[in-house]
């Protein structure tokens, strides 16, 4: 039995994942934002409606939805990311940037960029604190 593989969406960061092996191993990651893949949170069984938010009975309850986890059960879904629209930390950032009279960046311009690790952001920010733009 030879093994297959995927394209998929990381259920956080959105980052498009490509040529995954499946089955997934419990240590399988996100290569951007290094988040774990074999989570609830990236199952096709995740209901967050249910109680214990999982479609399949058999499955043992698990506590953390985001972190990797041994079930049994899991199958990937492709489409598990859902971009979280945080109104009211949008409007806090609005607020903020307006008492110290900056600008925010436009939404459409950050949602074109893609993913960028902590690092990368700290040095674009350094080099356009000291105007090394290129």
């Amino acid at each position: 039995m030879g093994s297959r593989s995927i394209d998929m969406q990381c259920w956080k960061c959105g980052a498009e994942l490509k040529h995954l092996l499946l089955p997934f191993s419990r240590y399988e990651e996100c290569n951007v934002c290094k988040t774990d893949l074999h989570a609830c949170l990236a199952c096709l069984h995740y209901a967050p409606n249910l109680s214990d938010a999982c479609e399949e009975d058999r499955a043992d309850f698990i506590l953390d939805k985001d972190k990797a986890n041994f079930c049994d059960y899991f199958r990937v879904n492709t489409k598990a990311y859902q971009k979280q629209e945080n109104t009211a930390a949008s409007e806090a950032r609005s607020k903020l940037a307006a008492l110290f009279g900056e600008e925010l960046p436009e939404a459409d311009e950050t949602a074109e960029q893609s993913p960028q690790s902590d690092a990368d952001r700290a040095l674009a920010k350094l080099k356009r604190l000291f105007g090394d733009e290129e």
